[in-house]
């Protein structure tokens, strides 16, 4: 009995780890764009960028509803999220301030400490984004933005607070899906048809983009219900959705219809499709996170060091010292404060009364 349910707690063999990496490193890809100025590029009328982090939030919808499912525990589920979100985020908000911010800043180091802007940069500890530090890449292409990925992470945490309450008042495979398919409708009319003149702000987050992440999460989530009791995904008919379906685009409200469709089925496909190859990345421990907390700062760096990089560069200099720093932030930060996981405690304590 004790096996069974030591084996319930291991994690199951899939490719979502590598597609998260590589997904990290696709942002990076795409914000090294609009840092150098090159004209940006995309799929489905969305940014290379954009999509990368579309997918970060169907596979987050897709495991996050089922940590709630195994364990509806109101605690236990936030502080799972809590430890997987700010330890890593602190370290990097921590550097940027105390670390970057003195070395790469233009004014003097107590101009630097004296700036309100310093310390209101510490208010990301809290999701409460602010991207400029006193004095840092103001001559870069893109200027001033010190770390732009940030902007997800409240977002990211928005859904980590409707999940309860939304699969609590959604309980079957249909009325998840409808829930789902509500969100893309009210999504694709705000983000694509009547998008408002004045965008409303909320805890320093565009809505708007908020609104346009949210239908990703929930088809994640409507997915994992689907499949316990459907064999929902097949990777050859994602292959040809990824090839047909845009030819269907024929405006941007309809290549984003499309982009809800497809993106969600194929990068789910993808993640339980038997690719051994994407298993290959776990060796080296969960960098996604890592990867993409530090990818936009170290781009700005090289954006400063090297002003006249073209998009390419700015991408292959900054795409190794990213991943690095995500070796650092998963050894010595992430996974040390994961152990703290209730699934872990439970899963230790069952090893000590497990009989010989």
């Amino acid at each position: 009995m004790v096996s069974k349910l030591l084996k319930e707690h291991r994690a199951p063999s899939d490719n979502f780890g590598g597609l998260r990496l590589i997904a990290a490193i696709l942002v990076i890809f795409g914000h090294s764009y609009p840092l150098t100025g090159a004209q940006v590029t995309g799929y489905l009328g969305n940014p290379i960028s954009t999509l990368a982090v579309k997918i970060f939030f169907v596979i987050s919808g897709y495991l996050i509803s089922e940590s709630w499912t195994r364990d509806p525990d109101v605690i236990r589920y936030f502080w799972r999220r809590a430890l997987r979100i700010f330890p890593g985020l602190v370290v990097l908000v921590a550097i940027s301030v105390f670390i970057v911010g003195p070395v790469f800043s233009k004014l003097s180091l107590g101009e630097y400490f004296s700036a309100n802007e310093t310390w209101r940069y510490l208010d990301n500890i809290v999701l409460l984004p602010n991207y400029f530090l006193p004095g840092l890449f103001g001559g870069n292409v893109y200027p001033n933005a010190v770390n732009g990925s940030l902007w997800t992470l409240p977002v990211e945490f928005a859904m980590y607070i409707a999940t309860p309450l939304v699969l609590v008042f959604f309980r079957s495979t249909f009325s998840i899906g409808a829930f789902a398919f509500f969100l893309s409708f009210v999504a694709v009319c705000f983000t694509r048809v009547w998008v408002p003149a004045s965008v409303p702000v909320f805890w320093g987050t565009n809505l708007i983009n908020a609104l346009e992440m949210a239908p990703y999460f929930f088809w994640g989530a409507f997915y994992k219900k689907c499949e316990k009791n459907y064999n929902c995904f097949n990777l050859q008919i994602s292959l040809v959705a990824i090839v047909i379906l845009p030819l269907l685009a024929i405006d941007w409200a309809v290549s984003e219809i499309i982009a809800l469709i497809v993106v969600p089925y194929v990068t789910l496909s993808l993640g339980n499709a038997q690719l051994p190859r994407l298993g290959f990345f776990d060796r080296f421990g969960d960098l996604s996170y890592g990867t993409y907390l530090y990818g936009f700062l170290v781009q700005q760096i090289v954006a400063s060091l090297f002003p006249l990089s073209n998009h390419w560069s700015n991408f292959l200099i900054s795409v190794v010292p990213s991943l690095f720093l995500a070796v650092l932030s998963w050894h010595l930060v992430e996974k040390r404060f994961l152990k703290l996981k209730p699934s872990s405690m439970e899963r230790r304590e069952m090893e000590k009364t497990a009989p010989a």
